[in-house]
């Protein structure tokens, strides 16, 4: 059987002694390092996670602006291409209006002196008829 003495005790002590001296030298502070190690990594992975959440609706903001900056610049170029037919057309108008009375000036330019060259050549042909007639006559 096995019989229990002094250095039984005496190691049992001692093996005690360098667990404790042990658990306090070096297992705690490695659990207290490994502990703050866990924390930190805990913190850093929810602070990433608040920075992506705040970089997507960042990004959201960005898109969602960007998305109403080509509304708005499709609405300023159609305004501007409306403007600009508006203004051919005004142009169109002004122009072929023009050209109208030009046109009517012309005709009447042109039907005065279609009147004065008839006038002339009746006068030519009454002034023939005459000197026809003495030549005949004489």
């Amino acid at each position: 059987m096995l019989q229990i003495d002094l250095t039984f005790a005496a190691v049992f002590i001692l093996i005690w002694i360098l667990v404790i001296i042990l658990t306090r030298v070096f297992f705690q502070p490695y659990l207290k390092v490994r502990s703050r190690r866990r924390q930190i990594l805990e913190e850093n992975e929810q602070a990433t996670k608040k920075t992506l959440q705040r970089y997507e609706e960042q990004l959201q903001q960005v898109e969602e602006s960007l998305k109403e900056a080509r509304q708005e610049s499709q609405v300023i170029k159609e305004r501007i291409i409306s403007e600009a037919l508006n203004e051919r057309a005004k142009l169109v108008q002004e122009i072929q209006t023009e050209v109208r009375g030009q046109v009517a000036s012309a005709r009447e330019e042109l039907n005065r002196q279609t009147e004065s060259l008839k006038i002339e050549l009746e006068k030519k042909v009454e002034d023939l008829a005459r000197m026809l007639e003495e030549k005949i006559l004489h």
